[in-house]
């Protein structure tokens, strides 16, 4: 299989959102509060207004064009501190390095915006994901209880992660 990382094309934010809709509710029993948080991500990231330090990128299986996967670029309060949020693979497309891939497009664009760190938010449960990040150099700097997203009313450990740029990642 081959695949290519584009930026996004109208359309795309809504694919993000059932990509979330989809995925999350089969592996983690997450129900409709994370739906809903992480559709207003995505749909308001293609509505909204967007700053050049924000990008949203599409994997992509070719030459079907079918898209597999997602990774976002979004600013922060902060101009030098940029987030990673809502990156995802299709199950069908795991284990091809797809996520790796996305996220090295990201924190290329992020130095090159001038990002001087990159933020992000995931959860226990996400236990290939938290490694990956881990193996990019993200340290570990906040927790969270979350009792809303799943479906059972059981906790979600979330974990805020970072990259630091000058500290030679």
């Amino acid at each position: 299989m081959a695949y290519v990382v584009r930026e996004s094309q109208p359309g795309d934010a809504t694919y993000v959102a059932d990509l979330h809709r989809r995925l999350y509710p089969e592996e983690y029993e997450w129900g409709p509060a994370f739906i809903a948080y992480a559709e207003k991500i995505a749909l308001d990231f293609e509505l909204r207004p967007k700053s050049d330090k924000e990008a949203l990128w599409i994997v992509e299986e070719v030459p079907q064009g079918q898209r597999v996967g997602s990774i976002m670029l979004c600013a922060t309060d902060d101009p030098e501190v940029g987030q990673l949020r809502l990156l995802a693979v299709e199950k069908a497309h795991r284990r091809h390095g797809l996520g790796r891939k996305l996220v090295n497009v990201l924190l290329e664009k992020a130095r090159a915006l001038g990002y001087k760190k990159i933020i992000l938010w995931t959860a226990a449960p996400l236990d290939s994901a938290i490694r990956q990040y881990e193996r990019f150099g993200f340290k570990v700097v906040e927790l969270s209880e979350n009792n809303t997203w799943r479906t059972d009313g059981g906790k979600v450990t979330e974990i805020k992660m970072e990259l630091d740029f000058s500290m030679g990642s």
